[in-house]
């Protein structure tokens, strides 16, 4: 009989740290403090440019105002910083927006852009009554606007693109293209003036010239390209009340 009472003691006891220890865990979770009133971003990564953070602040006001749906940028240096090391960045994310109480109950249309940096991830949350219908138009923004910047260190970029991205998307309006790098336009004309040379090549010596084994280079790279993108696809006045729910998505560099 005594037997009997401390297993059953020990089995309830079992279950109340089961019950306890996520509890403690969840309460032991830290989050970036709110903005203040005149700011739609906050940046504990130091990741954001002045003028970016004008820029972000211009699109968030005029959407809450225009379409009453609030954007709010977050810029962490590491989950870890939060005691949120064994958390998913959709988890987090989630869990912020709900803790920050984006949108509103009767307005659930709340969008959080969370960039962990040291985690090397990013994530687009949105309020529940977006009902994950805008999930394609949530993976384009992070895929197209806001992944190929971070590749490129510059971060300002990418957090500003996918601002204007979400706004577009919170308006129905097209996606904004992503700004090319300085760069391009050199590359271009050196691109063109090297595929001159390599029909001029090709005429001129036929199979025996270097351009065919320029050709054979150029198609191993591609091959490579193609793969790696192949393998990486796929995969927020606004603090009334509003939780998460909504879809969303996420992206790695």
């Amino acid at each position: 009989m005594h037997r009997s009472l401390f297993f059953l003691g020990g089995i309830i006891a079992l279950l109340a740290v089961a019950v306890v220890c996520p509890a403690t865990t969840a309460l032991a979770m830290g989050f970036p403090e709110k903005p203040d009133s005149e700011n739609f971003f906050v940046d504990e990564a130091g990741l954001i440019k002045p003028e970016d953070a004008k820029e972000i602040n211009h699109i968030a006001l005029m959407l809450l105002i225009d379409e009453k749906v609030p954007i709010y940028v977050v810029t962490i240096r590491s989950l870890a910083d939060y005691d949120a090391s064994g958390y998913s960045i959709e988890g987090y994310a989630a869990d912020l927006f709900d803790n920050w109480g984006i949108g509103s109950e009767d307005r659930n249309y709340g969008m959080l852009l969370l960039v962990s940096k040291g985690d090397r991830k990013a994530r687009i949350e949105l309020g529940a009554d977006w009902g994950r219908e805008y999930d394609r138009q949530s993976r384009e923004v992070m895929d197209s606007l806001i992944i190929p910047a971070f590749k490129r260190g510059d971060y300002s970029l990418g957090i500003v693109q996918g601002v204007q991205g979400m706004n577009s998307m919170a308006r129905g309006l097209s996606l904004p293209k992503p700004k090319a790098p300085w760069w391009a336009l050199p590359l271009m004309i050196i691109g063109l003036i090297g595929l001159i040379a390599l029909i001029y090549n090709l005429f001129k010596t036929g199979r025996s010239g270097w351009a065919w084994a320029i050709i054979a280079a150029l198609a191993v790279a591609l091959f490579f390209i193609l793969r790696n993108a192949a393998q990486n696809s796929g995969s927020g006045g606004g603090f009334g009340g509003g939780f998460s729910g909504g879809g969303g998505a996420t992206g790695s560099w």
